[in-house]
């Protein structure tokens, strides 16, 4: 504290008080500081308006008004700085009235020293500043230094109560970055920390740069917990006021991120729930909020929804979904179903796809399509991801074991999965407690998955294929399609997405896109697998096209394990559902 020097106001109508503080000050030479005097209670109102000052000494008695007066009055103008009072004569009453006003210390004129003084002062401000920070503890991430959620609340109950004074309206945003959990999957924790710290400073960036003027300035920015904040409109004109900050926000957020040296693309999801109309009340406000924050994930995230009254049911059918997904896997709910995959040159079923269904305990089979999203947001995807695996494994195992041929099955596995640094080991694990070859499983694995971290992305590919596993590009065409990471990569085939089959033979451009995609895999010496076929017309354009293998209803669709052992078995006999449909009469008629 010696090398800053220390701004003090003398608020006191008396000339020789200012002058005997003065005089004991200027013998206090360890203490750097200026000292200014004003003689008024008004003209101290507006001093301590401007917040230039580290302590206040405050006479007792300031005319019709009192220093605690003043010390109240400062206090609810945010002031918080110290405040030490100043009085003719002893009072424990009063005392005890001004310590619990708040004020730092209490003196008695004509038993002030320059050393009591001294020390009062820098008691004073050492006692504010482990009050600052304790209150900035209790109220500020310590993460990002943004408010937290309770002081969120706190400023949104104030917001409430104003706007239902002066009968206007506010907004509440709340915020979710999109798939950041697969930003700490792929980076880790450290770097997910840094940007989110990173995103808390382009935010504050914002509330600095709008004018509040056009009255859709944010007030308040704050985290509530790992990737989520709220954005606080005390009021607005009307609602679009809540859109131009949601667009500012997701602008603002969707420029590129370099942290440690990695550049980093995020979009967030954005909800806004307005007063009065979407809630009177702190809680139901963030509620409704956060409801319609979850729908614009549901539209495809990157952009901002308003809250509408049926959101809370969606919210509340969601939060249901994820309660019966954490207790669906040990209460063994979950099934593989395998679809057959069909040489297109001789009708041999050459693999299978397992497929993953949920028979929920209320009846019905949940498609992938309603709960992998869901088990992905939540990270329940990765014990879900190594059943899928295990049981796959173990039923190869176990047709094996029936007599059939062993007949490669293709697992899918998500992004979370193939990021896991044990991963590698966790899957020579379960190849070695089933029992089957490396060659008897086919990992397939997106596009995008891939191309997250490219150098990673290569040695863990590698890996793969050194254990003799074989690898598969899925849903090919809806992601990059760069020809430079197919050279990159160790795969053996590739997967033409089903949306370009399903119209393959109705819409030139995917016609094209089939030609191209089969073409450039073959340059490169990798198979080339349909997916979705489902007409004699598409499997009949395929076959022209040269394409290797095929998967779709037009042969079976997905079935349980009993069913594709018989299947196997019919196939085992001469009676192939490939065959069979090759033998109607689409047959291989390449183009010559």
């Amino acid at each position: 504290m010696n090398d800053n020097l220390i701004k003090i106001l003398l608020i006191d109508d008396d000339e020789d008080d200012y002058v005997v503080t003065r005089d004991l000050l200027s013998e206090a030479r360890g203490l750097k500081h200026t000292l200014h005097w004003i003689s008024s209670y008004d003209q101290a109102i507006g001093k301590i308006c401007e917040n230039k000052y580290d302590v206040y000494i405050v006479d007792y008695r300031l005319g019709e008004r009192t220093g605690l007066d003043l010390l109240n009055k400062a206090t609810c103008q945010g002031c918080r700085a110290p405040f030490i009072l100043l009085t003719g004569e002893g009072d424990h009453e009063t005392d005890l009235k001004a310590m619990k006003a708040g004020a730092a210390d209490y003196l008695v004129k004509g038993e002030i020293s320059s050393p009591l003084l001294e020390r009062s002062i820098r008691y004073a401000i050492e006692r504010k500043r482990t009050e600052e920070r304790i209150y900035h503890m209790a109220f500020y991430d310590s993460l990002t230094n943004l408010p937290n959620r309770v002081l969120f609340q706190d400023r949104l109950r104030l917001a409430l109560a104003n706007a239902e004074r002066y009968k206007h309206m506010s907004a509440v945003l709340f915020l979710d970055i999109d798939n950041f959990k697969r930003i700490n999957d792929t980076f880790g924790h450290l770097l997910g920390d840094r940007l989110l710290k990173e995103v808390a400073g382009r935010l504050s960036s914002i509330m600095r740069k709008c004018d509040s003027v056009t009255r859709d300035a944010p007030d308040l920015f704050a985290r509530l917990g790992g990737d989520e904040f709220t954005v606080l409109l005390n009021v607005i004109g009307d609602i679009q006021d809540a859109a131009r900050v949601a667009n500012r926000i997701n602008e603002t957020i969707s420029v590129p991120f370099n942290v440690d040296g990695y550049e980093i693309f995020i979009t967030s999801s954005i909800g806004i729930a307005i007063y009065p109309a979407d809630g009177e009340e702190v809680d139901s406000l963030l509620k409704n909020a956060d409801a319609a924050m979850y729908h614009a994930k549901e539209h495809g995230k990157n952009n901002y929804q308003y809250y509408k009254q049926y959101m809370n049911a969606a919210a509340f059918e969601r939060l249901t979904m994820e309660n019966d997904l954490r207790r669906a896997l040990e209460r063994k709910e979950f099934l593989l179903y395998y679809q057959p995959l069909i040489d297109i040159n001789t009708g041999a079923i050459t693999g299978m796809e397992a497929l993953i269904r949920w028979k929920h305990p209320d009846g019905g089979i949940v498609p992938p399509s309603e709960f992998i999203p869901l088990a992905e947001e939540t990270g329940l995807i990765l014990p879900l991801s190594e059943w899928v695996l295990k049981t796959a494994c173990d039923q190869s195992y176990a047709w094996q074991a029936e007599g059939h041929k062993p007949v490669p099955v293709s697992v899918n596995l998500s992004s979370q999965q193939f990021q896991q640094k044990d991963f590698t080991k966790t899957l020579s694990r379960i190849l070695r407690e089933s029992g089957i070859s490396p060659r008897d499983l086919i990992l397939e694995i997106t596009e995008s998955t891939v191309l997250q971290n490219t150098k990673t992305a290569i040695a863990s590919l590698h890996e793969l294929t050194e254990m003799g596993l074989l690898l598969v590009i899925d849903d090919f065409g809806t992601g990059y399609s760069s020809l430079s990471y197919l050279t990159s990569f160790p795969i053996h085939a590739i997967k033409i997405d089903r949306s370009f089959v399903k119209e393959i033979n109705t819409d030139s451009d995917n016609a094209a896109i089939a030609m191209a995609i089969i073409s450039m895999a073959h340059s490169l010496r990798l198979k080339v697998i349909a997916e979705g076929v489902e007409s004699g017309e598409q499997l009949a354009f395929l076959c022209r096209q040269g394409c290797d293998e095929v998967q779709g209803y037009l042969f079976s669709p997905p079935l349980p394990s009993g069913e594709m052992s018989k299947l196997l078995q019919a196939e085992a006999q001469g009676d192939g559902i490939g065959a069979l449909i090759l033998k109607k009469g689409i047959k291989n008629v390449k183009v010559v």
